[in-house]
């Protein structure tokens, strides 16, 4: 078998490697910044999180923080100071953030890359934060993503093309300690060098920085710079201040490896019914390079991903395929680079993606091996690119051939804030059955708040059939009282990129939505967002209709947290063919009009505990559906679980049925470098009971030891027959040159 990685076409499209120029401010702003301390080789400063040594008196500070949440504009009602020192090593970050109610601060989460603060799009984290952005490269789109609680939580992240969130799945090798004190809480960042990238430059550099601080029993949160609610906030890298003062910062290659030791205990009761525990073990290694310019090759040998925690077990009521995200690590960090498509919400499936992960390595649900595999990604000049490619092991009893993965992405900044770019994907199989795919985007900024994005992508395949294509074009317009949306998009009936996921082929989806945002003067609202939304599908073959879709949600948030939220929606769908409901209960072909409401409360996670509860029904194909769920939850630094439970009630003209979906979260810490937990799932449309539990020990900086139970079993009535059982131990030793 040839191998044949692209990454030499794409090279060709990208300008010489070059450190990024400072970024020009429009506009007039008056950018606020920060002077870094260089201090001495051989300072002691003992990592304890407070701020006592003299040095950090000596340092330059900066305070006057605003309101972005629930005062936009207005001082921040707690007092938060920032500092920085830097030495030939480190860079370190000191906070103070006063609080007049210090024992009323919240900080209960210990695990590593828990959610922290207040979110903007998905969950809050519910704890007390303090967020770090660092735009080492100030380009004013990308940058670097750490924060921390009062218990001293390590999070970190990557923000990519100014995302609305950040990236929590790349992990550096850093330290941090929080303290609290009678004057509020305080923390100690202490980030090494060698473990973010920088220009390459003599004399002084300049970085975007900015820092956000959220106090949950208020619901407040804070900036130090672009606090506005209207296309501002922490990810706005554009709109961050300059840290200053960085002089002599060490430059060149920088690597380290991290071998694995495996062993496991197992045993498959499907495969074998009556075969014994079967013992096992694997050796392995993952590298990392990093270049000065901003670019790090990550290389992997025998990849194992024994740690990752289980999928979450989902109700199938559709007739399109599920989606289930990625979880393994190798294929996380970074994974902004490479994304080009369409976004699902949720679980709610995307519509394209062109590159999906979970394509490599699975196959049926079970494990292919990865033989092995080089990612280069990173900034080259005004160019973001991604060279990926993983070779997978021949696995019969799945029917997968030994395979070359290979994708290249490439994407050039366009002005301050716009970008248009390419990708090109290669699955080749020993034998020769090869696919292509492969297209352009582009996300172009014609106002603050108005954007024009989309793509357009082409595929074919060494089998006949498989050469068509798919494009987007999406306006879209954001600010804090008003949100409104236009989107076109086609897929057509024999696009099938191989690495890629296509929910629903041959179709023609004209969609758009308007959205409201008042902040009426209501004692205890905080705001109610008002949303209508519409969808006309159509085949792109026939043109004819196969879906219509209008909904409309009302949701008010309280100054506490605390959340409802009811909708209304109307559908027309066309089956031209039939689809399995169930095993029993068949569709038949036709057109089917149905209304559904839904309503929903939950509560605010800065509480203790916390919950929420959800339910709603109406027309299901020519029938009925009602469905009632749930969640509880409570945290605290060293225990806390969370419960959800879903049951569907549906009677079709074929037939009734009812779903129930139950599934546990226990967690437990002893601090921050010791954690477990464990999650439990029950489905009772799969008939699947599952158990997965885990314990992680960060022995030493980007070490782990991780001893894991995985148990499937399948229910049918009292008997709960085991399908699979494994017990695993890994140990990871990281060796830094």
């Amino acid at each position: 078998m040839r191998l044949t990685p692209l990454w030499i076409v794409l090279i060709l499209t990208a300008a010489p490697a070059a450190a990024q120029t400072d970024r020009e401010h429009g506009g007039g702003r008056n950018v606020p910044s920060l002077r870094a301390l260089r201090i001495e080789g051989g300072f002691d400063l003992r990592l304890d999180g407070l701020l006592d040594e003299p040095a950090w008196q000596d340092a330059d500070r900066v305070n006057g923080f605003r309101q972005r949440e629930p005062r936009e504009g207005e001082p921040a009602t707690e007092d938060t100071e920032v500092r920085v020192l830097y030495d030939g090593e480190y860079l370190y970050i000191g906070v103070r953030a006063f609080d007049s109610e210090p024992g009323r601060i919240v900080g209960r989460r210990l695990e590593r890359d828990s959610p922290l603060g207040i979110a903007r799009f998905g969950p809050s984290g519910g704890d007390d934060a303090i967020e770090i952005i660092l735009d080492t490269f100030h380009d004013g789109r990308n940058a670097y993503y750490f924060a921390t609680n009062p218990q001293g939580v390590l999070v970190d992240g990557l923000i990519t093309d100014e995302s609305h969130n950040a990236d929590l799945n790349w992990d550096a090798v850093w330290d941090v300690r929080a303290r609290v004190t009678p004057e509020g809480w305080s923390a100690e960042f202490q980030i090494p060098l060698r473990s973010i990238r920088f220009p390459a430059r003599d004399g002084e550099q300049t970085w975007g920085f900015n820092v956000q601080r959220a106090v949950m029993r208020k619901n407040e949160q804070s900036l130090w710079t672009a606090w506005s609610r209207d296309n501002e906030g922490l990810t706005r890298v554009s709109r961050a201040g300059e840290l200053t003062g960085l002089e002599s910062l060490p430059g060149g290659l920088d690597m380290y490896v991290k071998p694995y030791v495996l062993g496991e205990a197992g045993r498959d009761y499907v495969e074998q019914p009556d075969g014994d525990v079967a013992l096992d073990g694997a050796v392995g290694l993952d590298a990392k390079l990093g270049f000065a310019s901003g670019l790090v090759l990550d290389l992997t040998v025998n990849t194992d991903f024994a740690q990752v925690e289980a999928d979450d077990e989902q109700i199938d009521l559709t007739r399109f395929r599920l989606f289930f995200p990625e979880k393994r690590e190798f294929f996380l960090e970074n994974a902004g680079i490479f994304q080009f498509g369409t976004e699902g919400f949720g679980h709610h499936a995307p519509d394209i993606i062109l590159f999906f992960s979970r394509r490599i390595g699975l196959a049926e649900g079970q494990t292919v091996p990865m033989l092995a595999g080089g990612r280069l990604t990173g900034r080259a000049g005004r160019q973001t690119i991604g060279f990926l490619n993983v070779v997978t092991g021949e696995e019969e009893s799945l029917g997968a051939p030994l395979t070359n993965f290979a994708v290249g992405r490439v994407k050039r900044d366009v002005g301050q804030r716009s970008y248009v770019g390419a990708i090109i994907t290669s699955r080749l199989e020993e034998g020769g059955a090869h696919n292509l795919a492969g297209g352009v985007d582009w996300n172009l900024w014609l106002s603050n708040g108005l954007a024009l994005e989309g793509f357009y992508a082409r595929s074919s395949d060494s089998n006949p059939g498989a050469d068509d294509y798919s494009w987007r074009a999406t306006l879209d317009y954001t600010s804090d009282l008003l949100g409104w949306r236009a989107e076109h998009l086609e897929i057509g009936p024999e696009m099938s990129p191989g690495i890629g996921f296509i929910r629903r082929h041959d179709v023609a989806t004209t969609s758009g939505s308007i959205r409201v945002t008042p902040r009426p003067p209501i004692g205890g609202l905080r705001k109610i967002d008002i949303r209508t939304e519409a969808e006309y599908v159509a085949s792109v073959s026939t043109r004819g209709v196969q879906d219509r879709r209008w909904e409309l949600n009302v949701s008010p948030e309280l100054n506490s947290g605390d959340e409802a939220r009811l909708s209304l929606d109307y559908q027309f769908q066309r089956l031209d063919t039939i689809f399995d409901l169930t095993e029993d209960i068949v569709v038949p072909a036709g057109d089917y009009e149905d209304w559904n409401f839904r309503g929903s409360l939950s509560t605010s996670r800065a509480r203790s505990v916390s919950g929420g509860i959800n339910g709603g029904g109406g027309g299901f194909w020519d029938g009925k559906r009602w469905f009632i769920g749930g969640d509880l939850a409570f945290d605290s630094p060293h225990f806390g679980f969370e419960l959800s439970y879903e049951h569907n009630d549906v009677d079709v003209p074929g037939g009734a049925f009812k779903t129930e979906l139950v599934r546990g979260r226990l967690k437990l810490a002893a601090n921050t470098r010791l954690f477990g937990n464990a999650l439990v799932q029950y489905n009772s449309q799969s008939r699947a009971f599952s158990a997965n539990l885990r314990i992680n020990w960060i022995h030493r900086p980007g070490s782990d030891l991780f001893i894991v139970f995985n148990e499937r079993r399948e229910v049918f009535g009292s008997s709960w027959n085991p399908e699979s059982r494994a017990f695993i131990v890994k140990l990871t030793y990281l060796i830094w040159f």
